[in-house]
């Protein structure tokens, strides 16, 4: 099944890369999780009491995973929308979350990608709910208040970013666009450009948290690896459906298609198994070495405490 974000119209057709993403129980009411902190944001019940994704809409099914350290929440966004679930109550609110450029505003959420940048600051891309109001891709946007409201800081209409890494003091994204990936150094208003390998679909990558300049880039069957920061790659072997995390130098995690889940402690270039998890990933979280978070198709949400051996629900819609 392709997850591509299926594009509304062609734009740069000779530019566009098809890149694939990865992307409990209890009451839905306003308030945050109990002992949290209150995100402050216009949250909603999410429809059909857990149900997180609509089987019927169009793939991706997940478009992004994180964790809000604060208000002690995921961060999941599917096409059924934006939604904060307590990592220990497993209560499900949906964010009414809207974008703004100039004096125009849209809802965001069905196609919205995200990552935690600070203390109630997200860095995000993807598209608008509506077509018309803005252009259909939003580049790059940033939040202050937590996913609530968003503004687009650069390259609207120009740059739809299908991962975003936040490491070392910078901000990497591959743009599907362009087909290439992002750095910047100031929350996503310049960037440089580095080229990802010709003519290979991206499906994920990941940055070495010891070296700012070392990626690994997966393909839909293939792992790339780049030790100078995306100028050039080289190819690390066969792999089907590859989600990455790479939270320490030698623990480099990848979650296969099949559900076998493998970790690297030399960059990618050798893997042994850990363990497998029943479903296809789309999305890995890695919080340590090991405690990671992996969410499925169905917007069931994984936790391991053993570096990937051993996997338990956190959430099940």
């Amino acid at each position: 099944m392709s997850r591509a974000r299926p594009p509304r119209r062609v734009v740069r057709a000779a530019a566009l890369v098809a890149v694939l993403v990865v992307s409990g129980c209890g009451g839905q009411d306003d308030a945050g999780p109990s002992g949290a902190e209150p995100s402050g944001l216009p949250a909603a019940p999410a429809p059909e009491a857990n149900r997180v994704v609509d089987p019927a809409a169009p793939p991706p099914s997940i478009n992004a995973l994180d964790v809000d350290p604060v208000a002690n929440e995921f961060l999941l966004t599917t096409n059924r929308g934006f939604f904060r679930i307590g990592r220990d109550s497993g209560r499900v609110a949906q964010v009414r979350a809207t974008v703004r450029s100039g004096a125009t505003i849209a809802s965001v959420g069905t196609s919205l990608e995200l990552a935690v940048s600070g203390r109630g600051r997200l860095i995000g891309s993807g598209h608008p709910d509506q077509e018309g109001a803005l252009p259909e891709f939003l580049g790059v946007m940033t939040s202050a208040d937590g996913g609530r409201t968003w503004r687009v800081v650069s390259r609207l209409g120009e740059a739809d970013l299908h991962k975003i890494v936040i490491k070392h003091d910078r901000m990497y994204g591959f743009d599907a666009v362009t087909g290439a990936l992002l750095v910047s150094r100031d929350d996503g208003k310049t960037f440089s450009e580095q080229f990802t390998p010709s003519g290979v679909p991206i499906a994920d990558f990941e940055v070495d948290p010891d070296d700012p300049r070392r990626i690994v880039a997966a393909g839909d069957t293939e792992l790339y690896r780049s030790a100078d920061g995306g100028a050039t790659w080289k190819q690390l072997g066969s792999a089907s459906g590859s989600r990455l995390a790479w939270p320490a130098g030698d623990a480099l995690f990848r979650a296969l298609k099949d559900g076998s889940v493998q970790r690297s402690a030399d960059g990618g270039a050798t893997w042994r198994t850990t363990g497998r998890i029943d479903g296809e990933p789309y999305r890995v979280k890695a919080m340590s070495a090991d405690e990671l978070y992996l969410v499925i198709g169905d917007g069931t949400i994984l936790h391991s405490r053993d570096g990937a051996k051993t996997w338990e629900p956190a959430f099940e819609p």
